[in-house]
């Protein structure tokens, strides 16, 4: 199905300019669909098959039992007797994120894709009267159930991308919700107040602490008491979304580029961590040239089992154990990265670690600061050319055709994942 035909519209219809797509349980549906033995059962997608780790997606057939996002296995198991647990595939889920994609698509264009399962879509004339918005969505609907009988989604439409999220939350599994101009600020009153996005487990405990413990209250205040609230222009920002000012959401420059890996037991060595560290390295740089950037800095850190302790969220502290930086010229090249990870290394304490996290920062355009073409810089030249072959031959061949001889050790360590707002590359995977 394509896109539908759109009335013409008057100037007495009310509008919306944005529709925003909430893939439903997207991780656990999309096995439901490869998997036909496992629909209509509660399901839970895990890293790994063991009751140690943590769900990362829950099917709606488990959630009325308690299992959610971040519930740990083996209390997930307690709360649903009859949970299947899959081992997750990030590689299967990346290859339908593209595919839906492709089918929003056909109904109207995608303007941001916000994760791997939310899309923002800003309508355009004709499109933002409320009749033909809702006929979109339900086009979009049709299109999503295209790919896959068990998928669905929840769409918001709201005057601002902010609303129209908070629109799609609002009724779930495959909702439609629109919220107009003309209703707000009274049709958020029945929400709670983290149900607003920008309103986490801190901001929520402040707001609370300034007797702010409804979202009828919060619109209560005018946008100085706002940024008074939020210490900054967030606050004022806050006020204009909630009642429907299409303030421009900026998404932000790229500030840093990192990878992280919990060690498995046979990695929990100062050999072992350090050969996981070169090997996030070595995918944060390739991940930096895709989009063309140079790093003006290098960082690792690092969390010891020793200091493992029980506390809401994870089973480590929050804050690395230990952790360097080091400034460099601004740098593309693997080689050239990891002899300076080599130079951070051998400060880090001699105890067995757990977790380890690099990330490049000070990040700028290539095209800012192109190399040298100096004779003293030949190494340098010399290096980008071996990491752009190890590029084009990763994309032909896969990851695994050529890379560092220090890497051969790693074998599957920290395989790529799907992060908070970044899809990765189908050649990413292995």
């Amino acid at each position: 199905m394509g896109r539908p035909p759109l009335a013409d519209s008057t100037s007495g219809d009310a509008a919306v300019e944005w529709l925003f797509v909430d893939l439903n349980a997207f991780f656990a549906s999309v096995e439901q669909q490869e998997r036909p033995e496992l629909r209509g059962k509660p399901v839970a997608v895990v890293p790994l098959v063991t009751p140690n780790t943590v769900c990362i997606a829950a099917s709606y057939e488990a959630r009325p039992f308690g299992v959610k996002t971040g519930v740990k296995v083996h209390e997930a198991q307690r709360l649903c007797p009859g949970l299947t647990l899959v081992e997750g595939r990030p590689k299967l889920y990346v290859a339908y994120h593209h595919r839906l994609l492709e089918a929003i698509e056909r109904c109207v264009p995608v303007t941001v894709v916000m994760s791997i399962d939310e899309a923002a879509c800003r309508l355009m004339g004709r499109e933002r009267a409320l009749p033909n918005a809702l006929a979109i969505a339900r086009a979009v609907k049709t299109a999503v159930r295209g790919v896959g009988e068990t998928l669905r989604c929840s769409i918001g439409l709201a005057p601002n991308r902010y609303l129209a999220k908070v629109a799609s939350d609002m009724n779930k599994p495959d909702g439609l919700t629109p919220l107009l101009a003309s209703d707000l600020p009274q049709a958020l009153f029945r929400l709670e107040l983290g149900d607003l996005p920008g309103i986490g487990r801190r901001t929520e405990e402040r707001l609370r602490a300034r007797g702010v413990r409804t979202v009828e209250q919060l619109c209560g205040f005018d946008r100085d008491q706002m940024r008074a609230l939020w210490g900054g222009v967030q606050g004022a920002r806050m006020w204009h979304w909630l009642r429907g000012a299409d303030l421009e959401l900026r998404d932000s420059e790229r500030k840093s580029l990192g990878r992280q890996h919990v060690l498995g037991p046979e990695q929990r060595t100062r050999a072992g961590a350090f050969t996981v560290a070169q090997k996030l390295l070595h995918l944060a740089a390739a991940e930096l040239r895709h989009q063309g950037l140079r790093a003006g800095a290098l960082g690792m850190a690092v969390n010891f089992l020793d200091d493992r302790r029980a506390r809401a969220g994870g089973p480590w502290v929050s804050s690395p154990s230990w952790k360097a930086t080091v400034r460099l010229a601004p740098c593309r090249d693997t080689l050239a990265l990891q002899a300076h990870l080599r130079t951070l290394w051998e400060s880090c304490p001699d105890r067995p670690p757990i977790l380890v996290y690099v990330w490049l920062h000070q990040l700028t355009p290539q095209a800012e600061s192109p190399p040298s073409l100096f004779d003293e810089n030949r190494k340098e030249r010399a290096g980008e050319a071996a990491s752009d072959l190890m590029d084009e031959l990763g994309r032909r061949f896969g990851p695994r055709a050529l890379y560092p001889a220090s890497l051969h050790t790693a074998g599957d360590a920290a395989p790529t994942r799907i992060a908070f707002r970044h899809v990765p590359r189908l050649e990413q995977f292995e």
